[in-house]
C-alpha cells in the first residue's frame, strides 16, 4: 500500500484494509488507528465481517460516546481530510514490512 496522494489512494486503502489493519479476535473486526490531530487524540477505523466501517475517536479531553458507522463515501472524505495522520501510520507499516 502506498501513501495517500489522491482520493483514489484512499479507495485502494479501504479495498486492502484487511491486509493492512490489525485484527481484533474478540470483536471479530479489523481496525486501524491513527492520530486525531484536530482534537489531540486518536481515531480507530473498524471494519466488520459484513464490510461495514465505523470510526471512534478519543483523547485526553474527549471521547466519542459510540462508534459512528459511515457510508463508504463519508469514510473516504474523512480519511482524505486526515491523510497526513493516516500516511504517518502507513509509512511506519511500510518500514516494518521492509525491516
Amino acid at each position: 500500500m502506498n501513501i495517500i496522494k489522491r482520493k483514489v489512494d484512499v479507495e485502494a486503502l479501504l479495498k486492502a484494509f484487511d491486509q493492512l489493519a490489525e485484527f481484533d479476535h474478540l470483536g471479530q473486526k479489523h481496525y486501524f488507528v491513527f492520530e486525531d490531530t484536530e482534537k489531540d487524540g486518536q481515531c480507530t477505523v473498524m471494519k466488520y465481517p459484513n464490510a461495514s466501517f465505523s470510526i471512534h475517536c478519543k483523547g485526553a479531553s474527549y471521547c466519542d460516546s459510540d462508534e459512528v458507522f459511515l457510508e463508504l463515501d463519508e469514510l473516504i472524505d474523512l480519511l482524505w481530510k486526515r491523510r497526513k495522520a493516516v500516511n504517518a501510520v502507513l509509512r511506519d507499516t511500510l518500514k516494518e514490512k521492509v525491516s
